[in-house]
């Protein structure tokens, strides 16, 4: 079943990028390759976040060096433009970013940009709506870290292929080729961790459900709603008492995911707990496939009991 699930999303992709891509025949992307030392036979690709930068990398390898618009360490959620950014995005001729509710500030730049594709325009991927602390979803929301997914990853790998196929015709098979192995990387990892039984977790903001599936997790709570906002006492009262029982009754020693280190205080009031920093937009690795690794490691060593 998972197989024809991640066809079907890759299809679709396909088939929506295809269908989106005037852009290819944009004065930009008309240009004749430009070199970009000894292996890259074609430029111009500019894509917003990390993530983005780590698929694009895998699918474009031997035949161009995508561009990172934002530092390696800056989320989507922290986006500043310099003015150099601002020429950089107007003289590629192919832009990919995730899109306004990530992105907010490239929304006003890129609006008026033919060869740019936000993805969330793309309506193939798998989305989920933000939740809020107690896990209650929010009407018509879109929790942005779509690309956690592996089968997203592997639509965004294919739908990035498409494009650079469809823009530089010559080099289509390679995309395609890189797109594939790609994939079948991704999944391979993926499927070494399905088990039976779902492991709790807290998380300290609300950002790593497009994991759960995968890994198999089952959200308990966060501790806001916001990772810049501290939580408040009642909520952590109320993850207190949802907090699953060990087999024989005692306190369960629950997970709690973080992008930093939550306050002394803090976890005092939630012990027994232990602590995983999570970088999920794997800021520090220059793979994705093996960023997604760590991540899924670092997360099953939390939840053992």
């Amino acid at each position: 079943m998972r197989f024809f699930v991640i066809a079907a999303l890759a299809l679709g992709v396909l088939f929506l990028g295809i269908t989106i891509l005037g852009l290819n025949h944009t004065e930009a992307a008309s240009r004749p390759p430009s070199g970009q030392g000894h292996a890259a036979v074609v430029s111009g690709m500019v894509v917003s976040t990390h993530p983005l930068y780590l698929i694009a990398t895998a699918v474009t390898q031997g035949i161009e060096k995508p561009v990172l618009l934002l530092p390696p360490n800056q989320s989507g959620h922290d986006v500043q433009l310099r003015p150099a950014d601002r020429q950089r995005l107007k003289q590629a001729n192919f832009v990919l970013w995730f899109g306004a509710q990530y992105e907010t500030p490239l929304a006003a730049v890129l609006k008026d940009q033919p060869n740019a594709i936000a993805l969330f325009d793309l309506k193939a991927f798998k989305r989920l709506p933000l939740r809020d602390p107690q896990g209650k979803a929010f009407a018509s929301s879109l929790d942005p870290h779509l690309w956690l997914d592996p089968a997203n990853a592997v639509g965004i790998a294919h739908a990035i292929a498409t494009v650079r196929a469809r823009q530089f015709p010559q080099y289509a098979s390679r995309y395609q080729h890189n797109a594939q192995i790609f994939s079948q990387r991704l999944m391979a990892q993926a499927s070494q961790y399905q088990s039976s039984g779902a492991k709790p977790y807290w998380a300290y903001h609300d950002a790593y459900q497009y994991l759960e599936r995968s890994l198999n997790l089952n959200f308990k709570g966060s501790l806001t709603v916001e990772h810049d906002l501290p939580p408040t006492i009642r909520q952590l009262v109320w993850l207190q008492q949802q907090r699953p029982k060990s087999k024989n009754g005692a306190i369960y020693p629950m997970c709690l995911l973080a992008e930093g280190h939550a306050d002394p205080a803090t976890l005092k009031r939630l012990q027994p707990v232990k602590v995983q920093t999570i970088d999920e937009i794997m800021s520090g690795e220059q793979d994705f496939v093996a960023g997604w690794q760590k991540l899924a490691q670092d997360i099953v060593a939390c939840t053992k009991p």
